[in-house]
């Protein structure tokens, strides 16, 4: 029965049902009332939506979920088989690649942080660290319309170096993404400020260098093959 199990488990074919059955419990998520309600899904960690939401309206998650938690299994299972059998190493850096992107969505759902902060000039905010990141003054440069073409805002980390923060130029403090989203100048100047904290996403950059290796490497493999 393991055998048969184990069989199971590294099958080609129950991955790419695996992989239907994820892309069709994130559709069906899509058009529910549940994702519909659930919209604060993009503004916080991903665990901490789940244990908060009604399973009436993450069902649709827990089931995606559960499925790449198997297609997890499978494709380690099935790396470790083809490296035993001594197959072509490119594929199982693919797969390499995918087990990273999977760990760093599962670091950024357990430890991640997103939230947004509307500060004036002379504003701040803290950190779990106690530094206090400050708005020192907030500016925009109109275009011909009377529109905000670019703004930036000018922030200090407790007792050091201001820094210009612009829209593609965020700010870092200790793992955490300062970026400026939006600014208004008037009646007063306010600045709309979030705060990101990606823990996951080293992996998601070894994730993405171990599938590219892979790909070029199955690409030079297959290059001067005549086709079938």
């Amino acid at each position: 029965m393991f055998q048969r199990i184990y069989q199971q488990l590294t099958s080609l074919n129950l991955g790419l049902w695996l992989i239907a059955g994820v892309m069709l419990a994130l559709a069906a998520g899509s058009f529910s009332q549940g994702a519909a309600e659930g919209g604060a899904l993009n503004e916080m960690p991903l665990f901490a939506w789940l244990l908060g939401a009604p399973v009436g309206f993450s069902w649709w998650l827990w089931i995606a979920l559960a499925l790449l938690a198997l297609l997890t299994l499978n494709a380690i299972l099935c790396s470790i088989e083809a490296l035993r059998k001594g197959r072509s190493l490119a594929p199982q850096l693919m797969h390499l690649g995918f087990l990273f992107i999977v760990l760093a969505h599962l670091l950024s759902a357990y430890g991640g942080f997103k939230q947004q902060f509307q500060l004036p000039e002379g504003g701040s905010l803290g950190f779990p660290d106690g530094e206090r990141v400050s708005v020192e003054r907030i500016s925009g440069q109109a275009g011909p319309m009377g529109m905000l073409s670019s703004y930036q805002a000018l922030m200090r980390i407790g007792n050091g170096a201001p820094n210009s923060v612009e829209p593609n130029h965020p700010l870092f403090h200790k793992g955490y993404g300062i970026y400026l989203k939006q600014v208004e100048l008037a009646p007063m100047p306010v600045a709309l400020i979030e705060v990101h904290r990606e823990p996951g996403a080293w992996a998601a950059l070894a994730g993405a260098l171990f599938f590219t290796v892979g790909n070029l490497m199955l690409l030079m493999q297959r290059r001067g093959k005549p086709l079938q």
